[in-house]
């Protein structure tokens, strides 16, 4: 799922010229120390999106996440957006991106994360956007799967 607002297509713009470039540094940057903890938190947080588990995934996601989402809101998406994809076979992280800024949102300190996912039904790409909250926990503040 991708939210976008104003300005959504230069966001949507950036965030595939981000995507380009983070490919190209992805070696070094999955074992980021930086980005470690991010990981480890993406990681569960996909584990409770495996299951099709809203609540839980609206639970762990940060509060702009559940301000713009209501739980309900979420679980439609979410059912929506991994359906089709059947149960996952492998996932593979072939990005971890320290910033600043994220498409469409305040600055602050996130991580984007690529994955390579390979579903029952076919493969797919998914990003995760997770952010450093004020009390420095790692939450996701975005999802997309193409």
């Amino acid at each position: 799922m991708t939210m976008h607002h104003d300005g959504g297509r230069r966001a949507l713009l950036a965030f595939a010229l981000w995507s380009g470039l983070a490919l190209l540094v992805a070696p070094a940057l999955a074992q980021d120390p930086r980005t470690s903890e991010a990981q480890r938190v993406a990681r569960e947080w996909l584990a409770l999106s495996d299951a099709g588990d809203a609540k839980a995934t609206h639970d762990a996601a940060s509060a702009k996440f559940k301000g713009a989402l209501t739980v309900d809101q979420w679980g439609q998406a979410l059912a929506q957006a991994r359906v089709p994809y059947g149960a996952v076979k492998a996932r593979t992280l072939t990005a971890a991106q320290p910033a600043l800024e994220a498409p469409n949102m305040p600055a602050g300190v996130y991580v984007m994360l690529l994955y390579r996912t390979n579903f029952a039904a076919r493969d797919a790409s998914e990003t995760i956007t997770m952010e450093r909250e004020a009390d420095g926990i790692w939450r996701i503040v975005g999802y997309s799967i193409r």
